[in-house]
C-alpha cells in the first residue's frame, strides 16, 4: 500500500516538470518562429527597397535627357513650355540647370556655389569640382535630401517623399560632353531602412553633342557607410 502511494506521489510531480519541459519547447519553437518572420520581412524590405532605388535611375535620366515633364510649365494656350531645368536662361535668374556647354557649365558652378568656396546642390543637380570621398557613403546622401530631386508619387510604390536623387555633372577632359553621376535614395517600408544606389552615365562616343539622348551606363554599386 505504501509502494503506491509512494508512486502516485512522484507521478505528478513528474507530469508537472514533462508540461513545463513541453512548454519551453514550444515558446522557444515560437520565438525561433517569430525572429525568423522578422529577418524575412527585413529581406523582403532591403529587396523591395533596393528596386525601388533601381527604379528611380530612369526616372532621373529621363530627367537629365529632358523627356520628364519635371518643371514643364503650361501656358495661356494650353502648349507645355519647356522646363527651365535644361535653360540657362539669363544672368539674373538663379535656377540650376544641365549645361551643354562650357560656359554654361561655369554659369552652373557659379550659382551653386555658396560664396565660400564649397559646392553645392540644387534642386537634385550638382557640379562639384572635385570628388569628395565622403560622396560614396550612404550617409553623405542621407542628410541632404533637401538639395535633391524628389520622385512624385506616382513614380513610386511607397508614395511620395520616400525616394531622391542627384545628378552631378562633370565636363570630359578634350571634349565638349559631360559625365554624370546619378544617386538615388530610396527609404523602406520598415524604420530606418534605406538604399542608396550610385551609378554613372555618359553620352556614346564619338558623339560629342551634349543634347543627343544616346548613352551607356558605365557603372552600378551600393553605397555603404
Amino acid at each position: 500500500m505504501s509502494r503506491r502511494i509512494q508512486h502516485r506521489g512522484f507521478a505528478l510531480p513528474t507530469l508537472m516538470a514533462l508540461l513545463a519541459m513541453a512548454s519551453i519547447a514550444t515558446l522557444l519553437a515560437m520565438r525561433n518562429l517569430w525572429v525568423n518572420a522578422q529577418l524575412l520581412n527585413a529581406q523582403d524590405d532591403l529587396l523591395r527597397t533596393q528596386h525601388k532605388a533601381e527604379a528611380v535611375l530612369p526616372v532621373a535620366l529621363a530627367d537629365l535627357l529632358g523627356t520628364a515633364n519635371t518643371g514643364n510649365t503650361t501656358n495661356s494656350n494650353g502648349e507645355v513650355t519647356s522646363s527651365l531645368r535644361h535653360t540657362a536662361g539669363s544672368q539674373t535668374q538663379t535656377h540650376a540647370f544641365f549645361p551643354t556647354s562650357s560656359a554654361e557649365y561655369d554659369l552652373l558652378r557659379q550659382r551653386l556655389s555658396t560664396g565660400i568656396g564649397t559646392d553645392t546642390c540644387n534642386a537634385g543637380i550638382c557640379a562639384p569640382s572635385t570628388l569628395d570621398p565622403n560622396s560614396t557613403k550612404a550617409s553623405y546622401w542621407k542628410t541632404q535630401t533637401t538639395t535633391a530631386m524628389a520622385v512624385n508619387a506616382t513614380d513610386t510604390p511607397d508614395g511620395g517623399n520616400t525616394a531622391w536623387y542627384w545628378i552631378e555633372v562633370f565636363p570630359q577632359a578634350n571634349t565638349t560632353t559631360f559625365a554624370y553621376r546619378i544617386t538615388a535614395l530610396a527609404n523602406g517600408v520598415m524604420p530606418g531602412s534605406s538604399t542608396v544606389l550610385q551609378t554613372i552615365w555618359t553620352r556614346n562616343t564619338p558623339t560629342t553633342s551634349a543634347t543627343t539622348s544616346a548613352g551607356q551606363w558605365q557603372s552600378w554599386h551600393l553605397l555603404h557607410d
